[in-house]
């Protein structure tokens, strides 16, 4: 941080540009029909897998189970 502003490291650092890209994600995560809206816990992603990309361990949603598809589809 002394010699990049912060504005600039969150721009364009690795790690956060592959935070904000949804198809990074894995696992039960990577197939959710959420993801570009929820994404699960990245820091409880890591703490329990040490992926930081993995899946929610505390998720109890089975992608593809969303009975409303058709009325979800214009706003994923």
């Amino acid at each position: 941080m002394r010699e990049w502003p912060l504005i600039d490291i969150y721009r364009s650092a690795p790690l956060f540009t592959g935070l904000r890209d949804p198809d990074r994600l894995g696992g039960r995560c990577g197939a959710c029909e959420f993801r570009t809206i929820c994404g699960g816990s990245r820091s409880r992603a890591y703490a329990c897998s040490g992926d930081l990309f993995g899946e929610e361990p505390w998720c109890a949603y089975q992608p593809g189970s969303f009975p409303y598809r058709r009325e979800l589809a214009p706003y994923v």
